[in-house]
């Protein structure tokens, strides 16, 4: 099918301007942020750093009234020298070489969590062949992240794995829609890798500070992420992201809630004296360019599957925006709030939409 021509030049202008100004960014704050040394560096968090997070997606908490793409997720983590899979992370850094030669300060986490991706017609008993697919992926997930000592310089690396298309995790989906008296998925027998399919995803991501100061009294900073992945998600993506408030949330710490479709467990780090006496607040906003060059949530993996595209089907650049919200109160609980926009992932038919989502997330550090 031929794409519709809001999908054409627009598009391509938006993209192009989006990589522009994070190439201008990079090299803007290089030299500045480089004039910085360690003595104005956080430290990671230590073992008795330690913390719990719950964030919940859902395109509902956006206020846009559509209930499809990017639909669900929940993910519940754990900071603080977390065990999981980081053992196999380990080895597999040891192999890349990807932020070995700064393991003294270093903060890791662990996550469990639940995707879940459903096209626009939930009522549809049959195969889509022009929207994306159901799907799901049930995961578990370790990080860590290593400072150096010389630089304003963060090396974070993930290793994801998890299961494709688990049969109760449309029947649970469907339920909770028929339990809400809301219109229920009934097209999970034609999600990718419908039964079950293993998959795994090792991410890295390379973060500098470009850019910190203060204003009106409270810190703020600019930092560049340059992220590569190989799995069920295969990419490289760029990213921009500016903070401001007293939360004490350290330059290299993760955003308030992740995007990415999981992968890059959020990461915090030390508590600071006297932090969990007020109230605090931050406020962040970013932009990603992404180049995708494989997605198995629509294209499928070695299962055949009733609904999938081909890579020619797919919009391999994308771009994401955020605006993010975070309190802390006196007892150093934290709540959070974050809109995201992702442009059409699908380049043809019912599919080729942008679409919203939103996050609320709680989190505890102790």
């Amino acid at each position: 099918m031929e794409r519709g021509s809001r999908h054409t030049s627009a598009g391509k202008a938006f993209r192009n301007a989006v990589a522009a100004i994070l190439v201008a960014a990079a090299f803007a704050g290089t030299a500045d942020a480089a004039r910085r040394d360690r003595s104005s560096a956080p430290r990671a968090a230590s073992e008795n750093d330690r913390a719990w997070a719950v964030h919940v997606d859902n395109d509902l908490f956006a206020f846009a009234e559509e209930d499809r793409d990017y639909t669900a997720g929940l993910s519940v983590a754990f900071a603080g020298r977390a065990k999981g899979l980081a053992r196999a992370l380990d080895w597999i850094d040891a192999r890349t070489r990807f932020g070995v030669d700064h393991p003294a300060e270093r903060a890791e986490s662990f996550e469990v969590g639940l995707l879940l991706f459903t096209p626009n017609d939930l009522a549809e008993r049959e195969p889509i062949l022009d929207d994306r697919p159901y799907a799901n992926l049930a995961y578990v997930a370790s990080s860590k992240l290593a400072l150096d000592p010389t630089r304003p310089v963060a090396y974070q690396s993930s290793l994801t794995v998890g299961m494709l298309g688990l049969p109760f995790i449309g029947e649970l989906h469907r339920e909770t829609h028929e339990a809400l008296n809301i219109d229920a998925p009934m097209g999970y027998e034609h999600q990718i890798s419908a039964g079950g399919e293993p998959t795994f995803r090792y991410s890295v991501t390379r973060h500098r500070l470009l850019r910190q100061g203060a204003y009106r009294g409270r810190p703020h900073s600019l930092r560049l992420g340059l992220t590569g992945s190989v799995g069920y998600l295969t990419e490289a993506n760029a990213e921009l992201e500016f903070r401001w408030g007293n939360l004490g949330a350290p330059w290299w710490s993760s955003v308030p809630a992740g995007s990415e479709y999981a992968g890059h467990p959020p990461l915090g780090g030390a508590r600071e004296d006297g932090a969990v006496r007020k109230r605090r607040f931050e406020l962040s906003a970013g932009v990603t360019l992404r180049a995708r060059l494989y997605n198995s949530f629509l294209q499928g993996q070695a299962r055949t599957s009733a609904v999938e595209h081909d890579a020619s089907d797919l919009e391999h650049f994308l771009i994401e925006a955020w605006l993010g919200f975070t309190a802390a109160f006196k007892n150093d609980l934290r709540v959070s709030y974050t809109v995201r926009h992702q442009t059409e992932e699908l380049a043809f038919g019912r599919g080729a939409r942008g679409f919203t989502w939103a996050s609320f997330g709680v989190a505890q550090q102790f």
